[in-house]
């Protein structure tokens, strides 16, 4: 059912795809787009049989549409992605990044793309143990992260008696928590959203309040209003709710 979903919303996709734009064409002024990521965030951005998949992907093929400029996707680790783009590297981080204080005194942000938020992944006998958000702040089980994200911030600051367990990677999260290694994994919604099912479950209240954008160098503010732009365009045609909506059917029931 699901694979039958996933293609009618990709010819609906192809069929309201947006149109390109010469005045957003003419903002960006670029022959090549470089766009930076790490592929290791499902359903935002991952790789599958060698190719790279989900909702950034699919946005940034709409930003090329848009612009009718090509797109190149540039892989980094997590932590090398901002040092990237200040060096000029990439031009644009596209990669699920949460919109915080501390990071937009270092980059420029466009306007955010989606709402989400840090989520406890619970393995499904322990739900009851850790029903409430006092529940898991006040545990002193293991609880798990990705290193440098706002789920490190959350555990440092909220969660101050539990064992403290970062990961560099997700997929090393998971299998932490379905070898019982941790307790609790501290995640992004998009990926509670994928995960949950006969194995994990979650509390439905985000932990905290989060938005994803686009990170942009300080100052380049042709490229930060272009790519502004591309996401008006896609939020008035419908592209941009379509996506979502493909990878993550959850965002129909919210």
């Amino acid at each position: 059912m699901r694979f039958i979903l996933s293609a009618i919303l990709a010819l609906f996709i192809s069929g309201c795809a947006s149109q390109k734009n010469e005045e957003i064409a003419a903002l960006i002024n670029k022959k090549e787009i470089k766009v930076g990521l790490e592929a290791n965030f499902k359903p935002l951005v991952f790789k599958e049989e060698n190719q790279i998949k989900g909702i950034e992907p699919d946005l940034a093929a709409q930003l090329e549409k848009i612009t009718g400029t090509k797109v190149r996707i540039c892989e980094y680790q997590w932590n090398d992605l901002i040092p990237a783009l200040e060096a000029g590297k990439i031009d644009v981080i596209m990669s699920g990044m949460t919109i915080t204080p501390e990071r937009a005194r270092i980059v420029d942000f466009t306007a955010p793309y989606i709402r989400a938020g840090q989520m406890a992944l619970i393995r499904n006998p322990d739900i009851s143990e850790f029903s409430t958000i006092e529940k898991i702040t006040t545990t002193e089980k293991k609880i798990g992260y990705i290193l440098g994200t706002t789920g490190d911030y959350f555990v440092a600051a909220k969660c101050t008696k539990a064992l403290k367990f970062p990961f560099n990677e997700t997929d090393e999260g998971i299998k932490a928590l379905s070898d019982r290694k941790i307790d609790i994994f501290i995640i992004d919604a998009p990926v509670v959203w994928e995960m949950s099912g006969p194995s994990f479950t979650s509390l439905l209240t985000p932990l905290t309040e989060e938005h994803l954008g686009w990170a942009v160098r300080k100052n380049d503010k042709a490229m930060l209003d272009g790519l502004n732009k591309c996401l008006e365009q896609m939020k008035k045609d419908g592209t941009l709710d379509t996506i979502k909506q493909k990878w993550i059917p959850q965002l129909l029931l919210n």
